[in-house]
């Protein structure tokens, strides 16, 4: 028989699961304090925190020269692996920004998303 082992599994279960779930925010703001804590544990669980405190920031894109080429900072022409690895930054930005919105969204009234937006 071999020793058990000594790991700890931090796997976090799919997104769907049941430790994501947040109760919705009553229409009277009355449960606030318990809603607020449940849904910044189940933002943070995900590793999005800085997207609920806006810690994150947004890639800056490349700027443009005359002829509409992307170029660094430095002025020198971006080659194509680095304009994809920027592009994918920002998607990547806005993928984590849109899951701590939808997250809060989800567990809010229609009628508060309009007044929240």
């Amino acid at each position: 028989m071999s020793p058990a082992s000594t790991k700890m599994d931090t796997t976090l279960p799919g997104t769907n699961s049941s430790l994501f779930n947040v109760p919705r925010l009553a229409e009277d703001g009355s449960n606030w304090i318990t809603y607020k804590e449940r849904a910044l544990t189940a933002i943070g669980a995900r590793g999005l925190m800085r997207y609920a405190d806006s810690r994150a920031k947004k890639p800056k894109p490349f700027e443009l020269d005359s002829k509409g080429n992307p170029i660094k900072a430095d002025k020198s022409a971006a080659t194509e692996d680095e304009v994809e690895e920027l592009e994918n930054k920002i998607d990547e930005f806005f993928m984590k920004d849109s899951l701590v919105k939808q997250q809060l969204f989800s567990t809010i009234s229609d009628r508060l998303l309009l007044r929240v937006q």
